[in-house]
Parts: structure tokens; C-alpha cells; sequence
């Protein structure tokens, strides 16, 4: 067993993130149906709910600042620049990076045992690499005019 945890101790990273997912989920899922229960007691009663309740209900909480062509046109601005060609050869460049790093420490073998999985992640990386050096070009050609 101590052999377990001392070789997959990485695994606590995404164990924790999918426990904390679904924990967010479950306390968004608890505050809706709270929301229409309340919603609920005030159509039982004959009265009408008070709007920001009904806005809680209907409307996506991170969206409330904006009217729906806000909403509209925030999230075409932030998709038109999260894609442009800056942010695509910046992924490329990065990832780039992050590649030659791995091929570096598979070549210099600094931890004994690491060459073989270093050598795997920097071959997996070089095609991601190459993959959003792809993107990058194609971003240039084919940009909204």
C-alpha cells in the first residue's frame, strides 16, 4: 500500500478537483431548488414573487449585470478574442515551451527513472504543440473580416 501512495501521489489533484465539482454542483443544485420553493410558497399564497427572486430563477447568476444583447455581445467580444490569433499563437508558444522543457529533462535524466515517462509527456505535448502551431496558421488565414 505504501508503495501505492508514494507512486500515484499526483492523483490527489484530480481526485480533489472532481470532489470539489461535484460538491459545487450539489450546492448550485440545493440553491435552485431552494429558489423555486420559495417561488412556490408565494404562488400558494396568491402573491406575487418579487422580481429579483424570479430573476435568480430565470437567469444565470454570473449573467445579472447584463441585458440579454449584453450578454449577447460580452460573450462575441470575449470569443472573438479568446481565438484570435494572438491567443492562438500564445498556446503554441507555450506549449512549445513546455515540450522542449520535457525533451530536456528526458535527454539530461537529472531523477533517475524519469527518462521513459518525461520522454512520453514531452512526445504527447509536440503534437499538441503542433496542433495549436496548426491552429495558429489557420487562425491568420481564415480571421473575421
Amino acid at each position: 500500500m505504501y508503495d501505492f501512495w508514494t507512486s500515484y501521489w499526483w492523483l490527489i489533484f484530480p481526485i480533489a478537483a472532481f470532489v470539489f465539482g461535484a460538491w459545487d454542483r450539489w450546492l448550485n443544485y440545493q440553491r435552485s431548488r431552494d429558489a423555486l420553493d420559495v417561488v412556490k410558497t408565494y404562488t400558494a399564497q396568491g402573491k406575487d414573487p418579487p422580481p429579483e427572486l424570479l430573476r435568480q430563477v430565470r437567469d444565470d447568476p454570473e449573467d445579472d449585470d447584463y441585458s440579454y444583447r449584453g450578454r449577447r455581445a460580452y460573450r462575441r467580444y470575449r470569443r472573438y478574442y479568446r481565438r484570435g490569433p494572438y491567443w492562438e499563437w500564445r498556446s503554441a508558444l507555450i506549449t512549445g515551451a513546455i515540450a522542449g522543457a520535457f525533451w530536456l529533462a528526458s535527454q539530461q535524466g537529472y531523477i533517475p527513472g524519469t527518462e521513459g515517462p518525461f520522454r512520453f509527456v514531452a512526445i504527447i505535448l509536440t503534437c499538441v504543440a503542433g496542433a495549436n502551431l496548426a491552429f495558429a496558421l489557420l487562425s491568420m488565414s481564415f480571421r473575421d473580416k
